[in-house]
């Protein structure tokens, strides 16, 4: 092969694989949905939605069944989405379905996912019962119980049209049973639930859904007997108004503290040289204080002064001349009170005498 062949083969092979590349990527693949979910009741109808690109000039439906898929539907018209009706479902309708459109240019684009369409009341219902009771407190462990006499392998748990969880059965005296259980139920578990049963041979065709089972979840759970006589906690509002008092008090006693703070800050301190001087001066406006004793020493040492100088002047005027004189009896204590005395009882003083002229 010449070198010129071979670049050539190599820029065709680039070529068709960069067309093919572009070609899936302006076909995206298309999406199939049940406009009113996948659950009809046997006998009901669906509306089955296909969307795509809005180049699509053609689209078409396909089942599966024992030899594979084909065709059931057909639609001509161009958009991003179009309608498959299907009305009367009965148990061959139980199936799984996808949808495809075709290009403008005459090519199919990739087929979407299979949606599964499940029909139900082909069977009798089961039973569901909540173990230990329907109404629990919240933290307390639920079983929901699917059960029925017929042989059904397995169940399959629905909460408000949605599926929860499905399970094998187990065989019990009464016939076949499967347990749900939900550890620890909250709020979120309030609500209305429903159980089908169906053949593992026919996995698109259920049961009638059994009767509606309402959880009711409120309170707090108690494990222990004793617990279910103490009184509930507190409530929302009791704990909101505890934590207000709470904060007042202590926002109360910090200003009060930095309060006491400041004042003892402000307040002027005397120094030691300041006290020793206002000691001093307290001392030195304070009138002196005289004490009895002092009092008594005072006059006594006075009246004896006085006597030692009489003493002294009549015996000087005796030796300058003597003349006659004349004697007087003095009373001290009435000359230095300036009143006379009442009489005492007791030893006699001694006299004092001076001259008279």
């Amino acid at each position: 092969m010449t070198p010129s062949l071979s670049v050539l083969l190599c820029l065709g092979l680039c070529l068709c694989k960069r067309t093919r590349t572009q070609a899936a990527d302006r076909f995206p693949k298309p999406s199939l949905r049940a406009e009113n979910g996948s659950l009809v009741p046997q006998g009901g109808a669906v509306t089955l939605r296909c969307r795509g690109s809005g180049e699509a000039e053609e689209w078409q439906l396909e089942k599966r069944g024992g030899s594979g898929w084909s065709l059931i539907k057909f639609v001509r018209g161009a958009g991003h989405e179009v309608e498959f009706s299907l009305p009367s479902l009965t148990s061959y309708d139980a199936r799984t379905y996808r949808c495809c459109y075709k290009h403008s240019s005459f090519r199919w684009s990739e087929c979407s996912e299979p949606l599964e369409l499940v029909v139900t009341g082909l069977y009798a219902r089961p039973s569901l019962a909540a173990l230990p009771s329907s109404e629990v407190a919240s933290g307390q462990d639920v079983t929901l119980q699917c059960w029925s006499e017929l042989w059904y392998d397995w169940c399959v748990l629905y909460k408000e049209g949605e599926e929860i969880s499905r399970s094998r059965t187990q065989s019990h005296e009464r016939g076949h049973q499967a347990d749900f259980p939900i550890p620890a139920v909250n709020v979120t578990h309030n609500g209305t639930y429903r159980c089908y049963g169906f053949y593992s041979s026919y996995p698109y065709k259920w049961s009638s859904p059994s009767a509606p089972l309402v959880l009711r979840v409120s309170g707090t759970f108690s494990s222990s007997p004793e617990s279910e006589n103490r009184p509930s906690g507190l409530s929302c509002l009791q704990v909101g108004i505890l934590v207000g008092v709470s904060a007042f008090l202590i926002l109360t006693f910090l200003f009060l503290s930095l309060l006491c703070l400041r004042c003892c800050w402000h307040q002027p301190r005397l120094g030691k040289g300041d006290r020793e001087t206002e000691i001093k001066t307290a001392r030195s406006s304070e009138p002196p204080v005289t004490t009895l004793e002092e009092t008594m020493y005072a006059a006594v040492n006075d009246d004896r002064q006085t006597e030692d100088a009489r003493q002294e002047d009549t015996t000087t005027l005796q030796r300058e001349d003597p003349q006659e004189v004349t004697y007087a009896q003095l009373n001290h204590k009435s000359l230095k009170c300036g009143a006379e005395p009442p009489p005492q009882s007791g030893p006699v003083e001694p006299s004092v005498y001076a001259a008279l002229w």
